[in-house]
């Protein structure tokens, strides 16, 4: 079912007009289990590392007319970017922008029966996904990690004369990680941040890319991943792309 055929079957839903940079997002059920390819039903302790288990999908039910953009720190969006969700899509959601909607004292919910509703800034969405499509938004990649490709070549060309790669120490580069850029969005058009931009950074789908290594942070974590069948992603945007190889 494409996108425009869904919102017209959801058209009598009571969808919503957001304010402040906010939209409306009716989350998923909560992950408390999973369903093995045997039938059997697994429950899970989410108590234990509460950030993997994290609903982070949900259904846009309310956007705002606009963006507010001022270019200052803390007021308004941190980036400049357009608004590319509309009331019945599906998104993924920064799991600490749930979180801080859901606590007490922020009030950003409500509940109608089981159905839980979360008021999210714009810039904590960092996927919108249905059926053959995966669009990532505010300036983000979806990155799918790699093997060190320098290290790749050295071995293969070792190989060739009969010798073999043998690490003498156990250390590791942990200043970087590789990629392949999966799918791609909009660039941002400005940042709040000086010296942030997304301009000459030339990247496109099937680029092999470094990272800082605390960029390499997933889209979801495996065991509730919504998308390519679990394939793991690293969201990173634009800027945060050191070269391309």
């Amino acid at each position: 079912m494409t996108g425009e055929r869904r919102r017209k079957k959801q058209s009598n839903m009571d969808y919503k007009q957001t304010l402040n940079n906010y939209i409306l997002v009716k989350l998923d059920p909560e992950n408390t289990s999973i369903k093995l390819k045997s039938g059997f039903e697994l429950f899970i302790d989410t108590s234990f590392n509460p950030e993997r288990h994290q609903v982070v999908t949900g259904t846009v039910w309310g956007v705002p007319l606009k963006l507010e953009y001022t270019g200052k720190p803390n007021i308004g969006m941190p980036w400049k970017t357009d608004i590319e969700v509309k009331c019945g899509d599906k998104v993924i959601i920064y799991y600490l922008s749930i979180i801080n909607a859901l606590k007490p004292e922020n009030k950003r919910y409500f509940f109608e029966g089981e159905d839980r509703y979360v008021f999210i800034p714009y810039n904590g969405i960092f996927v919108v996904y249905g059926d053959g499509f995966i669009n990532p938004l505010n300036g983000y990649c979806l990155i799918e990690p790699c093997s060190d490709p320098f290290l790749e070549k050295t071995k293969e060309r070792l190989k060739k004369i009969n010798l073999e790669w043998v690490r003498l120490d156990t250390k590791s580069n942990t200043n970087v990680s590789f990629g392949v850029v999966r799918y791609m969005g909009k660039p941002n058009r400005d940042y709040v941040d000086d010296g942030q931009s997304d301009d000459g950074v030339d990247v496109k789908i099937g680029d092999t890319v470094v990272l800082r290594k605390v960029s390499d942070i997933p889209l979801q974590y495996n065991l509730h991943s919504k998308i390519d069948e679990g394939k793991l992603y690293y969201r990173v945007q634009r800027r945060k792309i050191l070269a391309v190889i």
